[in-house]
Parts: structure tokens; sequence; C-alpha cells
């Protein structure tokens, strides 16, 4: 079972920055974050924080809405009007508790803009929960430690993903980040189908993936000999 996440994103100061910031882009709004890998939480270190916020608002609001089908078209609709509603009120409810918008946060219909918001507290259901929508939120650290707490502080873990040139700092990541994969200098919205694919908490249980399909819809059976018997 896959059970939805809230995906976050971890970018250190010692990142390729702009790099960082066209994948997140990219993570968060080419689906309308209509998707479990959606590029939700991403946190980034102080010293970073304000270059990575220039860099992925600037990209952000050259997301071309519109159409789906329309090439000139980035970004599409949400699936229906309740839903994008929905997705508004949670919004206009961080904006209530001190979160400020970097970057969108209107609605047209089933049209939400690409929307980077940033001073979201914590406990709020767009930090807890999965928004299924193009809402994506900044947050600054101060050190390693404080990151992976906050990544792994919610109870959902489907993938996670950490933006480093550290090797050492990557494989702490992938020991101690609580999902079902790490990415490594690629946003959370990455995967093949030839990976076992899956979460951990409430993100769900087993894995999808060719092998992991096989497994699952085979009958395992188990045979014993006796080689000392006459």
């Amino acid at each position: 079972m896959e059970l939805g996440s809230n995906c976050p994103n971890i970018v250190m100061a010692d990142a390729d920055i702009k790099r960082a910031a066209n994948d997140c882009v990219s993570g968060a709004f080419w689906a309308a974050g209509q998707n479990c890998l959606h590029v939700q939480r991403i946190y980034v270190e102080r010293p970073a924080y304000d270059r990575f916020r220039v860099e992925m608002a600037a990209r952000a609001r050259c997301y071309i809405t519109g159409p789906k089908l329309s090439d000139s078209t980035d970004m599409g609709c949400i699936i229906d009007e309740k839903e994008a509603a929905r997705i508004e009120l949670s919004v206009r409810s961080a904006i209530g508790q001190g979160g400020r918008i970097v970057v969108g946060g209107t609605r047209e219909g089933t049209v939400m803009q690409p929307t980077l918001m940033e001073n979201v507290p914590d406990g709020h259901v767009l930090m807890r929960d999965e928004v299924y929508g193009p809402v994506s939120l900044l947050a600054s650290f101060d050190n390693f430690e404080e990151a992976v707490a906050r990544a792994n502080a919610v109870d959902l873990g489907l993938q996670a993903a950490i933006f480093t040139s550290r090797l050492e700092t990557a494989l702490d990541a992938i020991e101690r980040l609580e999902a079902g994969a790490i990415m490594v200098n690629e946003s959370t919205d990455y995967r093949l189908d030839s990976m076992p694919f899956g979460g951990i908490k409430g993100s769900g249980m087993g894995r999808e993936g060719v092998r992991y399909a096989m497994i699952e819809m085979s009958e395992q059976k188990v045979a014993c000999f006796n080689r000392t018997a006459r």
C-alpha cells in the first residue's frame, strides 16, 4: 500500500544551489503537486537560504499555468474545484498562523498558482500532512542535526532528499532519514519503475517495482529432503 507523504528536501550550504532550486521547482509543480513524491517541505541551511529562496522563486514565477494539452503550459489544473478550494484554504490558514507567501497563493477556478511559502509553523497541517497540490514550504536550519530531526518529525516517510557536495553528509542522511528512499542531489520527485518503491511509517507498507510485484504475486513453496532416509 502506498499511502502518500509529505516529502522533505534538505539543501545544505555546500550544495549546487542553482541545481537544487531547479530540481525542487520541477518536483514541486510539474504535476500541480498532485503526486505522492511532491516536493512539499524544503529545509535550507541558513547561509544558503536567501540565495536558494531567490533562485526557486524566480523559477516558480516563470511557470506557465493553463490547459495541460497546450505545448506552452508548464502546469495544469487541480483535479476539481473542491480540491482546489481545499488547497487554497490551507494556504489561507497558514497565512493566518504567520506564514508568508513568496510566490503564488492565488486561485482561479481549478488552477492554483505555483505557491512557495515560508515561516509556516511546524505544527500546521501543511507541514504535517500531504497537501496534494502545488504548494511548497521553505524553512531554514542551522545544522544537520536540526534538519534531520525536522525532516523526520512527521508520521510519513515515502521519499526524502538531500542536496550536498559532501559524500559523508549524504551517507549520514541515507542512514538517518526515515523514508523508503533517499535521493542525493535530486528532488524527492525522482524515481524509476525498476526501483523498489514504497514508504515507512504512515506512508504505507510493502514495495512496488518489477521484482517486488513478482514476489507479491507469487506463492512460495518449500521443499525439504531428508537425505539420510532409506
